[in-house]
């Protein structure tokens, strides 16, 4: 009837409580030994940037991944990247050019043909590393004194092939926290989100491992949010990593306002990297995580379940966190605050 009240009822989804992160955080003192597996990519960049410039994380490597751009490019990227970023020392190694299974996917529509934009990188002196991604992650983990946190912000094929190939590196690997899927909506489909869509056979592989996971969704990341006030901060930088992230993002920024999103972009994965040095930035949540890995409309899917009367009557529990809050306006600042550190 008009004016009363609307009926309210029971919600159409469990509501996942916030609880404690699993995911270990590195300290200045003792740094996180991390590998970043990346797909580089607009907001690969910026994440990598952080991944150098945060005195909590020591970067081991840096491997590449077909995703954003063709595998090759992002080899590249990379290589270029760190040059820039005066992490030369850093290792880089290409993998995997496509998907364990399917069709090759792409988001040069977003990132530009090279993944970075129209920017121009300078060529860096160092090549990469001739045994092969999945090779070197193997070959650092095992050498590691401490256990290693892999940081997979593209699609994950290397990941799964090294868990594939090398099981018995498991209990040396500290922690996946990956950036990838969405417990709601999708961007590559309504389902999915891109890095789970472009691969989910290794997106199965890698939630069904066992191995302690953070999942960096787009429920968190979508609140990551930069706009065109950062430009001003960081033009107003010195160092020269700081004019590429503001070239970077002006790309982005004209994208997104061409598709009629308004000037801004969400920095996915750089909310995976800060996750490892900043104890209290994200919020998480624990969630019981399947992968739809068929090809119907539904493919690449990361199914979340935290309902606890679902979870005990079928027998299942929580196999990750799930990242679902974040402060845009401390994410921004500390992301001007990593190229403050940056040459």
């Amino acid at each position: 009837m008009s004016g009363e009240s609307p009926r309210i009822g029971w919600p159409t989804f469990h509501h996942a409580a916030l609880a404690p992160r699993t995911a270990p955080v590195g300290s200045s003192a003792a740094p996180l030994p991390i590998i970043v597996d990346s797909d580089p990519g607009l907001d690969d960049a910026l994440a990598l940037a952080l991944a150098v410039a945060r005195p909590e994380l020591n970067l081991l490597a840096v491997t590449s991944v077909g995703g954003n751009a063709d595998v090759h490019h992002c080899t590249e990227n990379a290589l270029r990247l760190m040059h820039l970023y005066g992490a030369d020392n850093v290792p880089v190694a290409e993998g995997a050019v496509g998907p364990l299974t399917g069709p090759l996917e792409r988001a040069t529509e977003v990132h530009g043909e090279s993944g970075l934009g129209n920017t121009k990188l300078p060529v860096a002196p160092r090549k990469a590393e001739s045994e092969g991604a999945v090779a070197l992650m193997a070959r650092l983990i095992a050498a590691s004194p401490d256990p290693v946190a892999l940081v997979p912000i593209g699609p994950l094929t290397n990941i799964a092939l090294l868990i594939r190939s090398y099981p018995h590196l498991a209990p040396k690997i500290a922690h996946i926290c990956l950036m990838g899927g969405s417990v709601g909506e999708g961007n590559s489909s309504a389902s999915a989100e891109f890095n789970i869509y472009a691969d989910p056979t290794s997106a199965e592989v890698v939630f069904a491992s066992g191995l302690p996971i953070t999942m960096i969704g787009l429920d968190v990341t979508h609140h990551a949010i930069l706009d065109r006030s950062i430009l001003t901060r960081l033009s107003a930088l010195r160092g020269a990593s700081a004019k590429v992230a503001a070239e970077v993002l002006q790309y982005s920024f004209e994208r997104s306002a061409a598709w009629g999103q308004g000037e801004k972009m969400a920095i996915h994965d750089a909310v995976a990297v800060l996750h490892l040095a900043i104890p209290d930035l994200v919020g998480v949540a624990r969630y019981h995580v399947t992968v739809d890995a068929t090809s119907g409309p539904a493919r690449g899917r990361t199914i979340g379940d935290a309902n606890p009367y679902r979870l005990n009557r079928d027998g299942r529990e929580a196999n990750c966190d799930v990242g679902l809050t974040i402060d845009p306006v401390r994410f921004a600042d500390l992301v001007v605050d990593a190229y403050e550190k940056l040459p």
